[in-house]
């Protein structure tokens, strides 16, 4: 279940002057400010707005903006103006943008690892690959000899990437190798056929 929703938080409180609409009292409004922001599992992600409303000290009636004199509710506009909105409201956003940071320099660190793997195969290497019908399936290197480098192709498929693990048992294997080249494995690379290669 995710608990999400938004929340408010106390920005800031003044003073201001005049008499309470309700009760009359001389100088006894405090106008106070919240800010709103979204929350997933009660972290913040990113902020929502301000509201508030004023007080009186005497007779503790609250109003809302809405309810407030035309003179109060100036003096509440320039309160909530001065309100700076907290970093901490921002939590959401700022990890959602070290998780593409994140991303793109992890995609292009494995891109780089690929293409000095299959420049260089090894036996042993696990070529996790695309089928032609969009399913995902294993090759793995049993032996380079040259330009020529032999693979037990696996004999099943699974339907996502990080699934095609599963299928690395050496039963799952065929006990003949198909024969490629260097040259043909670039290019299964570069066209996407090869997704991922995990060297032990």
């Amino acid at each position: 279940m995710i608990i999400y929703g938004y929340r408010t938080s106390h920005l800031r409180t003044e003073p201001v002057a005049g008499s309470c609409p309700t009760c009359a009292t001389p100088d006894s409004l405090r106008v106070s400010v919240m800010g709103r922001y979204a929350h997933v599992y009660w972290v913040p992600l990113f902020p929502l707005g301000k509201t508030g409303g004023s007080e009186c000290g005497h007779c503790r009636q609250v109003l809302r903006p809405k309810e407030m004199t035309p003179e109060l509710r100036q003096e509440f506009q320039a309160v909530k103006q001065r309100a700076s909105v907290p970093l901490w409201h921002f939590v959401g956003v700022a990890l959602a943008a070290v998780g593409v940071v994140w991303g793109v320099i992890s995609n292009s660190l494995s891109q780089e690892a690929n293409q000095t793997f299959i420049t260089a195969p090894h036996k042993g290497d696990l070529y996790y690959i695309r089928t032609e019908n969009g399913h995902y399936s294993l090759l793995k290197v049993q032996e380079v000899a040259g330009n020529s480098v032999k693979l037990l192709a696996n004999t099943y498929e699974i339907d996502t990437e990080t699934g095609a693990q599963e299928l690395n048992k050496p039963e799952n294997f065929a006990p003949e190798p198909v024969e490629l080249t260097r040259y043909d494995l670039n290019i299964m690379l570069n066209q996407d056929e090869i997704v991922e290669i995990e060297r032990h």
